[in-house]
């Protein structure tokens, strides 16, 4: 350091020093950011302030000059501008029915909303629990009938292995089931209300052609080892805006049919419900698309019904009558050689109850009370292949003409249903012949979906049968699935029947999202009547100890394609049922969410694939003294459907024995060789 004379420091040489020293650091401090890597500091060694504005928080409009937008622009401001130099004056009478008219489409938008409110609903009776491998395979809701493509009763008991269903044409023709060879053990409820056979040329067989599935809210099949019951719910309508529902089809056959309902619920509970079909077909093999035919007769006819409910429901108590008025008439059938002839038929049923009802039977307390009855009438008919009328002297035992059969029934029911476990009460009440036969019922079932059990027990007076059922079922593992039950029937002291036992044990194993099914059904000697419904010999027939096996795949194969296959093969042949039956069917369903995620369309198409062994009947004694047994021949029968839903419209299209081959189920009476349906289910709100 330079000094001066006095010793103190030279000022311009310590300035030059420091500026050199500090271009020194400066350069040095490149130096090493350079050598270091960006990504080796410390994120947040030295915290910086960011800005966290979001960055689109100010936008800038910039101008892109559009001559059609700036057109367009210009003409909806001048038509806005204009509208409301139009607008008139406070006060004036153009502004006050400018106003009215506002307030009346304000007041028509808020009845309107407050007259689609949701009423208390119609009481039910109990829903019964299942114990099959899926317990929802056999239980229907209203749009899966539909979906079904099944005319009738008979098209959903073909879902049930060991029933065997029976026609003897179309739409008119006759209709039964049979369970492993006894008509008897299909029982039907409505309501809670059994529907009884008591139909005077029937033998104790109901023809289920005068069932209505359009009329029905649910459907569930109670599978037994003994018997098998089916429980359905009839519809009705909670909304107080009035719904309506119209169904018109054809076909071959020249099948014309059409079916409406109407329902609408009041503020103050009451309730309007009506319905009513027609359909018809005519004799002859029709063609839906040209006027060829032939003139064999096949026993085609006509079908009216009306079905009607009124009543009242508020709160917990329901006080509601239920009718059904059904017309039917048959040609005759005529038989292959050698076989029996079907005869012409012309009758009439009615089916009414009137029904007080407390309590939600889905959950809590809960009580009805019901009276029904039902009455039947054979008209008189006259036989076109005879010239004659139809009486007791034909070759099949039939009733008198212009016979009438009418029967009353009394049911009164308590029970409560908790989250895991229900019990019933059930008393049936008939008169028949002067005497009150009672048919109590206990029912009771514990437990969850992984483990539970049942009970039914019933003392039935119209047959003096004791009947229980025992019921479990087990899903230890999620892709395991075993259920276990066991019937006893046991007439009573005078009776020549023996006491039977059935026992039915299956098992299921879940692979990816199909259920492989396997099971085993065990039957004691038993004893059941002949059906002179399909034109069979009255008789007492008896068969020895069988054993059935049970097979089934359902589920999902790929997205929206299902596979429903179930089979089931008899040791032994038996009046009644075929030794093997397997029923396949393959659909497609889908909603096509992807393209209408409002769900207003769908697609529904299935393929199904029924096959029957030959079902022996027993038709008396011959000469010599030994049976007159007589067989179907083996059916194979391939069937289609398609529908599709747009909005609340849903079309739809049944093809009957697609391949077009000969086939019977009744001895002797071919069946129609094709039929084609197709038709419109149209429901909207008034």
């Amino acid at each position: 350091m330079r000094r001066n004379a006095s010793g103190r420091a030279s000022w311009p040489f310590l300035r030059t020093v420091c500026l050199l020293l500090a271009l020194l650091s400066a350069g040095a401090s490149r130096r090493v950011d350079a050598q270091v890597r960006p990504d080796s500091t410390k994120r947040d060694t030295i915290p910086v302030k960011r800005d966290t504005t979001k960055r689109d928080t100010v936008r800038v409009a910039v101008p892109i000059p559009d001559r059609v937008r700036d057109s367009v622009r210009a003409d909806s401001l001048a038509r806005i501008a204009g509208a409301r130099q139009q607008l008139p004056k406070g006060g004036s009478p153009e502004d006050s029915l400018m106003q009215a008219r506002i307030l009346a489409r304000t007041d028509s938008i808020r009845k309107f909303r407050v007259g689609d409110t949701i009423r208390a609903p119609i009481a039910h009776f109990e829903r019964t629990q299942t114990y099959d491998l899926e317990e929802d395979k056999l239980r229907l809701d209203r749009k899966q009938i539909l979906s079904s493509g099944s005319v009738n009763l008979a098209d959903l008991l073909d879902r049930v292995p060991g029933v065997t269903t029976f026609r003897s044409g179309w739409i008119a023709g006759l209709h039964a089931a049979s369970y492993n060879g006894d008509f008897s053990r299909i029982r039907i409820f409505m309501d809670g209300i059994e529907l009884d056979p008591v139909e005077a040329r029937n033998g104790g067989v109901l023809d289920l052609d005068d069932i209505p599935l359009w009329t029905l809210d649910e459907l569930l099949i109670e599978r037994a080892p003994g018997e098998v019951r089916v429980w359905l719910r009839s519809w009705s309508y909670t909304k107080t805006i009035p719904f309506t529902r119209a169904d018109i089809f054809t076909g071959d056959r020249n099948t014309n049919g059409f079916r409406a309902l109407f329902a609408r619920r009041y503020n103050n509970g009451f309730i309007l419900q009506i319905g009513a079909q027609q359909a018809a077909t005519q004799t002859g093999q029709v063609s839906a698309f040209s006027t060829a035919g032939t003139t064999k007769t096949a026993g085609d006819g006509s079908q009216q019904l009306i079905n009607s409910r009124i009543g009242w429901a508020r709160r917990r108590l329901t006080i509601d009558f239920y009718g059904t008025v059904s017309q039917r008439d048959r040609d005759p059938q005529t038989a292959r050689k050698k076989f029996t002839r079907l005869p012409a038929f012309k009758g009439s049923r009615r089916d009414a109850y009137l029904r007080v009802g407390f309590g939600d039977t889905s959950t809590g307390f809960w009580t009805q009370a019901v009276i029904a009855a039902v009455a039947t009438r054979l008209d008189g008919i006259a036989d076109t292949t005879k010239a004659s009328v139809v009486s007791d002297t034909d070759s099949v035992a039939l009733a008198k003409p212009d016979s009438l059969r009418s029967r009353t029934q009394e049911m009164f029911a308590i029970g409560y249903r908790a989250k895991a476990w229900q019990y019933s009460f059930v008393d049936r009440v008939r008169a028949i012949n002067g005497r009150s036969l009672h048919s109590p019922v206990i029912r009771a079932s514990i437990g969850s979906s992984r483990l539970g059990g049942g009970l039914y027990a019933e003392r039935r007076g119209v047959d003096s049968t004791t009947r229980v059922d025992l019921f479990t079922r087990a899903q230890p593992l999620r892709w395991l699935v075993l259920s276990l039950s066991q019937s006893l029937r046991r007439p009573s002291g005078d009776s020549l029947r023996p006491p039977t036992s059935t026992s039915r044990a299956e098992a299921g194993v879940r692979l990816g999202n199909l259920l492989f099914g396997g099971g085993i059904i065990r039957e004691d000697t038993i004893a059941y009547l002949s059906p002179v419904l399909l034109a069979a010999t009255n008789a007492v027939l008896s068969a020895g100890p069988a054993t059935g096996f049970l097979g089934s795949v359902r589920g999902r194969l790929f997205k929206d394609l299902y596979l429903d296959v179930q089979g089931m093969r008899w040791n032994t042949a038996q009046f009644g049922r075929p030794q093997l039956n397997v029923r396949t069917e393959l659909a497609l369903i889908s909603d096509w969410r992807r393209k209408f995620p409002k769900g207003e369309f769908s697609f529904n198409g299935r393929l199904t694939y029924d096959r029957r062994g030959a079902v022996p009947f027993f038709y008396g004694l011959k000469a010599d003294k030994s049976p007159d047994i007589r067989s179907t021949v083996q059916a194979n029968v391939l069937s289609g459907l398609v529908e599709i839903r747009i909005q609340r419209a849903t079309l739809f299209y049944i093809y009957r024995n697609l391949t077009g081959g000969d086939y019977e189920q009744i001895p002797g009476l071919t069946m129609p060789k094709v039929v084609q349906m197709y038709g419109v289910r149209w429901e909207f709100f008034n």
